[in-house]
């Protein structure tokens, strides 16, 4: 993960430049498809006066824009060129959603107070998902300016703090993020040639072994998604997809859960500190183990422990929530 940003590609600095703009909050995550440019970037840009002029166009590149609003556009002068097709857009909700394709020729107006992340989608990143999932790909991503999302504003809301802290987020979050938005604007927005097909097979047994190793050798989180669909010969989509199958929970949820189990033990079986704790499971600080701990346990480390420390037996992993591999 990166905050850099390329000149070429139209996020970071460069989108700023676009709308004459200062220097933006924006991070770029690494992608497992191209060592080129990052798989997804995403820039806030924030505007009391908003963008009285036209902009100039953005220059062409394969490549989308999607526009997430996080405040209230009801200036009524929103106007956009496409192509030099003209349109005025009205009012824009909180979480309305635009998507700009950057192979056409586009620039906007807006005079009024703007508040927006943007998310920069490589085609070769819709491409490689449609590609995992069998299809031929994506023809478009399309919506009508304005649009409502809730899905996506509550993804974005939940990425805000990495555009300035982005060291709070593991890889494995990052990596994980990237599949969500991406699955969803392609399972929303995307006009494709086929539907996906079903997929029903899960990891094979050695891939569930090596899987479970490597994650419990890297509680922190910091290990990437790419990293071990690598080691079970996949891809990343296809990993991921089996992943589920073959666990019930994706790959971030998993390692929340197996670190919660291993605090179990810890401190069932230990006099540790709750500090002492938390760091041996990867979270960050007491409070983050507090807070994750209580979410899924339903009860405080400092509670359980009182009510669980005297058994004296080792605490087993459910098979239910960790399937634990076999030939």
């Amino acid at each position: 993960m990166t905050t850099s940003s390329n000149p070429a590609n139209a996020y970071g600095a460069q989108m700023a430049k676009y709308f004459t703009m200062n220097q933006p909050p924006n991070v770029a995550i690494d992608s497992a498809v191209s060592v080129v440019r990052p798989q997804l970037a995403i820039t806030r840009l924030i505007a009391r006066s908003g963008i009285p002029e036209r902009t100039a166009s953005i220059p062409s590149e394969k490549a989308y824009v999607v526009s997430v609003h996080l405040n209230h556009a009801n200036s009524g002068e929103w106007e956009l060129w496409t192509d030099e097709k003209y349109t005025k857009t009205g009012a824009w909700p909180v979480g309305g959603v635009a998507m700009c394709d950057l192979e056409s020729n586009s620039s906007i107006r807006n005079p009024g107070p703007i508040d927006w992340i943007h998310y920069h989608v490589p085609r070769a990143t819709l491409d490689s998902l449609a590609d995992d999932a069998g299809v031929p790909g994506v023809k478009r991503l399309y919506c009508v300016y304005g649009t409502s999302d809730p899905v996506l504003h509550h993804l974005t809301q939940s990425i805000l703090p990495s555009l300035n802290r982005p060291e709070m987020f593991s890889q494995l979050f990052m990596d994980s993020f990237t599949m969500m938005v991406c699955s969803h604007l392609v399972g929303r927005y995307g006009q494709l040639r086929e539907a996906f097909p079903m997929h029903k097979g899960g990891l094979a047994p050695w891939q569930r072994r090596r899987v479970v190793e490597l994650l419990r050798e890297h509680l922190d989180g910091e290990i990437k998604l790419a990293t071990l669909a690598d080691e079970c010969r996949l891809s990343v989509s296809h990993f991921a997809r089996s992943f589920r199958v073959s666990f019930g929970a994706s790959a971030h949820r998993y390692l929340t859960l197996q670190r919660v189990e291993v605090a179990k033990v810890l401190l069932s079986e230990t006099t540790n500190s709750l500090v002492e704790v938390a760091a041996q499971t990867g979270f960050s600080d007491q409070a983050a183990l507090t807070r994750m701990f209580a979410n899924v346990v339903g009860t405080t480390p400092a509670k359980w422990r009182r009510e669980h420390s005297r058994r004296g037996s080792f605490i087993e992993i459910p098979k239910h929530q960790f399937p634990q591999p076999h030939e």
